[in-house]
């Protein structure tokens, strides 16, 4: 680790001058027929502004210019010969350029009489085009091998952790597009994880309008990956495969064959390392939650203890394939199919402790964890362009999982003078079988008056789940509290959703500068919830259990109407307006024949605000008020007692919840001086919002029921960004967040104020080196205040930090050699659970064949052998700490062929600009 920080702070410290001259050269094409014409040609420098000759340059005898030096500035740069005419070219240099070498230069016939120049000058590396975020994907020097995901860590306000999320000026990115396509269906990291950053000519952020009606977020953030011209035509892909012939091993493959606007893309993957595991939309997706390394608090509204190290031994196997065609010139076809199987083993010790106004204690959990899920998903988009003005689009989706887990657990509660009090063993296997279906029709009419646009969508969705479950639950009581006893259940659930939601809307523009859009929408949803709780009576699991089972069925009826003003000039754009939106609820209690209906009436308030200030920055302001209904489970009055020791009951009495949301962001990027920053914050304010009523019962178990509750309001701030410092020797990258948020429950009936303020600031220092090599080295920390005003002894602040340093270095053209390593520190948290460890990681690989397209290589993970996962959060009247089971040290032997249809262009005597 040692060796490897100090050749990370050597790279940093190896001296680069800046160039501050431009170095001007070049070579005439020449065959039979012209060596002796060229012969005399000559290449001037003039300043554009007064055309000065500043420098020139006579060809040599090999047919090559001398090279000349001059200060940076914009020149005419002026290849002249008696026997031909001359060539102008416009010279635009960037700052950060250093030489500019024309190739392969022909020069007209004498003549041919010119009217065009042509221009050679730098692309900005960052520019808004419009609303959309655009960055050169050339300007950005990446690995000879690099993906995607390599590419997108070199994006200026881009952040793509270890499990593939992307965040770009601090929001998360919900959709990535393939040349404006979706690229297997909603899973982004096939594209990142395997298309060759070298295809990619632009990337291209941008917001879209949501198309979940009932989200409460109006719009989301897209990514596009806009392929190169030459990606789109032949074929492309890679197969790899790594093993260490013992235990673990990796494989996949990617095939993609574009014809035209014909695309057609196959993917499969096979792996039980984290590092091909399990993705960060998956987890939702899939309902994974033992796949969590981090914790959601409802009653705070925020996440916990992430961790970008996922969890557990996974077995992880992916397939797939994407198909994209232009079927004439009206219709396109979009259409994709894959398959998941995740199956994952896991191990963790929980250390809970409990504060109550009198007492405390705490309880010591062991968990041992085998899930197996697996999943289909089919895709197809159908666009039809009726006419040149109107657009037909088809939608469907189709997803269907089956899983199971196995669920041993063990839990020990202390009493505050160290006594065991009770234990619990927990044995819980159960199977799931899930369909979720939905066809989105979108109907689009534009006018010949610019931005008149007339929208109308509808879509039906059907979602049925069946869930069986065995809940086997040994109780041990050591005080004499109760008797010993055992609980052997059986459950089954039924859960069936038919929902029906249709949108109109229209944009009318009044001028150049005002238009107005109006819009509303109907949304009809049935939702039924069988659930059935069977207890072992000695012979057989016949006995109904009466408090654990209940069928509810809740229908809802939603209707809005709403207005919107929009003012959009070059560089502002301002809208403001309003929705009304009225929701009838009815919740029938099938089991008690119980009928509670309610009707709702909102007005939800929207404005925003956008300053285009320049070509590199941005600076968008927005508010919305949200009102969000309860969830079924939150509202059926039946006991749930999946964990024996925790317990919920849901509450059909609850009201819905509103949220004031303002969000502020900021962004710039000087392409000059490389100076990138990103800067925000956002504040919620919750009315009536759905929070947990706790009491613990004499033997120490919670019972927890939903509540509305006011008080709660969440606020944070963030900001990074990228500056080099000491005339370009390193670049700085920076971030820092600052959290706290106030939400109120109830303990024991009494009245609990919960509040954490966090702040994680970071610093790092890289080195680029070009293709040759490129270091790193910095860290990060995280503080954390919580703050209870049912006991002191829960206001115990903790902290964690880490120190990264990475390199890579390239050797003799063919290899390459990489490093990183990682030491993390947990402070203040229980005893046992003050953990620090070192990650040390290295690979190396070769490569082979003229195209460099064969390629063997040697990884060696957690070299030290010290992986484990550790997280704290605070919530309630609770603190709970974990240990989870990681993979640990594995060396893999790793072959990768990657295969193409193009030609490499370094033959290719075409004129070309460096």
């Amino acid at each position: 680790m040692l060796k490897n920080l100090a050749l990370a702070i050597l790279l940093f410290c190896v001296i680069t001058i800046p160039a501050q001259q431009l170095k001007l050269s070049g070579n005439m094409k020449q065959d039979s027929a012209t060596a002796g014409l060229v012969s005399n040609s000559v290449l001037m420098a003039l300043k554009f502004k007064d055309s000065t000759l500043v420098g020139y340059s006579r060809l040599n005898k090999n047919g090559f210019f001398t090279p000349i030096k001059v200060p940076l500035d914009t020149y005419l740069v002026v290849i002249s010969n008696p026997n031909f005419s001359d060539k102008t070219l416009f010279l635009v240099p960037n700052p950060t350029d250093s030489a500019f070498n024309f190739k392969n230069i022909v020069l007209p016939p004498i003549s041919i009489s010119l009217n065009e120049v042509e221009i050679v000058a730098h692309k900005d590396k960052m520019y808004y085009k419009g609303d959309t975020l655009m960055f050169t994907v050339d300007s950005f020097k990446v690995k000879q091998d690099a993906t995607v995901e390599d590419l997108l860590k070199k994006l200026p306000g881009v952040r793509v952790d270890a499990a593939g999320k992307i965040t770009v000026q601090g929001k998360e990115v919900s959709q990535v597009l393939v040349d404006g396509d979706e690229f297997f269906g909603t899973d982004p990291t096939v594209a990142t994880k395997n298309l060759n950053a070298a295809s990619v000519e632009n990337v291209q952020v941008y917001e879209k309008k949501s198309e979940d009606a009932e989200s409460k977020d109006e719009t989301v953030k897209v990514m596009n990956l806009q392929l190169k011209e030459e990606a789109k035509k032949g074929y492309f892909g890679k197969v790899a495969g790594a093993s260490d012939f013992q235990k673990f091993y990796e494989g996949d493959v990617l095939v993609n064959r574009f014809k035209k606007n014909r695309k057609f893309s196959l993917f499969g993957l096979a792996a039980n390392t984290p590092k091909d595991g399990f993705g960060w939309d998956e987890i939702d997706k899939y309902g994974l939650n033992n796949e969590n390394n981090y914790n959601y608090d409802p009653e705070t509204n925020s996440w916990s203890g992430w961790s970008e190290r996922k969890v557990g031994v996974p077995q992880t196997y992916k397939g797939g394939f994407y198909f994209n065609d232009k079927i004439g010139k009206k219709i396109k076809l979009n259409t994709d199919y894959s398959f998941k199987q995740n199956n994952l083993t896991t191990g963790q010790e929980v250390n809970t402790q409990y504060f109550l106004e009198d007492t405390s204690y705490t309880n010591k959990q062991v968990v041992s964890n085998s899930s197996m899920n697996q999943g289909h998903t089919f895709n197809l988009r159908w666009e039809h362009k009726l006419d040149s003005l109107t657009e037909l689009t088809i939608k469907p989706k189709i997803v269907y999982n089956t899983s199971s887990t196995n669920n041993n657990q063990t839990d020990e509660f202390i009493s505050a003078s160290d006594t065991l009090t009770r234990s619990t063993q927990i044995t819980t296997k159960g199977t799931s079988e899930t369909i979720d279906a939905n066809v989105l029709l979108r109907l689009v009419r534009n006018f010949k008056k610019k931005d008149r646009q007339f929208t109308v969508t509808y879509q039906p969705s059907y979602y049925n789940a069946l869930s069986k479950t065995n809940l086997n639950t040994d109780f041990r009581y050591y005080l004499g509290q109760a008797a010993d006893s055992s609980l052997l259940q059986k459950r089954t659930q039924e859960n069936y959703r038919l929902e029906h939601n249709a949108t109109i809307n229209y944009i009318e523009p009044l001028n150049k500068k005002f238009k107005v859009e109006v819009g509303g929408g109907f949304s009809h949803n049935e939702n039924k919830n069988n659930r059935t709780t069977l207890d072992f009576d000695g012979l057989a699991y016949d006995a109904f259990n009466t408090t654990q089972s209940n069928n509810f069925e809740n229908k809802r009826i939603t209707s809005r109407a709403g207005a919107k003003l929009i003012y959009d000039v070059k560089k502002y754009r301002f809208s403001i307006g309003t929705n009304y939106r009225n929701v009838y609820q009815e919740n029938f209690n099938l089991t008690s024949g119980q009928l509670l209906s309610r009707s709702f009436n909102n007005i939800l308030p929207t404005a925003n605000a956008m300053f285009r200030i320049n070509q590199g920055s941005n600076l968008n302001i927005f508010y919305n008020m949200n009102a969000q209904l309860p969830e079924l489970r939150q509202m059926q009055p039946v006991t749930d007692n999946s964990d024996p020791n925790n317990i919920y009951i849901g509450n059909p009495d609850l009201k819905q919840q509103y949220s004031n949301n303002i969000n502020l962001n900021y962004y710039f990027y000087k392409g000059i001086s490389d100076i990138n920053f990103y800067g925000g914050g956002n504040f919620t304010n919750t009315l009536d919002q759905i929070s947990n009523k706790t009491y613990f019962d004499s033997i120490g178990r919670a019972v927890s029921t939903p509540v509305n509750v006011d008080g709660n309001y969440f606020a944070n701030i963030y900001l990074g960004g990228g500056v080099p410092v000491f005339k370009r020797l390193f670049k700085i990258d920076y971030n820092f967040s600052a959290s706290h948020n106030n939400n109120v429950g109830f303990v024991n009936n009494e009245k609990n104020i919960t509040q954490n303020t966090s702040f994680s600031p970071g610093l790092y220092l890289e080195k680029d080196f070009g293709d040759i090599a490129e270091a790193r080295i910095g860290g990060d920390y995280d503080y954390n205040i919580p703050k209870q005003t049912i006991s002191l002894q829960t206001n115990q602040p903790y902290y964690s930090y880490s120190l990264e340093a990475s390199f890579r270095l390239k050797l003799f053209e063919r290899l390459v050699i990489e490093a990183e390593g990682r030491y993390v520190d947990n402070g203040n948290r229980a005893n046992g659970y003050n953990i620090n460890y070192t990650i040390l990681n290295a690979a190396a690989k070769y490569s082979f064949l003229k195209a460099k397209n064969l390629i063997v290589g040697i990884d060696a993970n957690d070299i030290l052998n010290q992986n484990i996962s550790n997280q704290r959060f605070v919530t309630n009247n609770r603190i709970v700490d974990t240990k989870t089971q990681i993979i640990r040290q594995y060396f893999l032997l790793r072959l990768t062929y990657k295969f193409t249809s193009q030609k490499p262009k370094a033959g290719e005597e075409e004129e070309e600009y460096d």
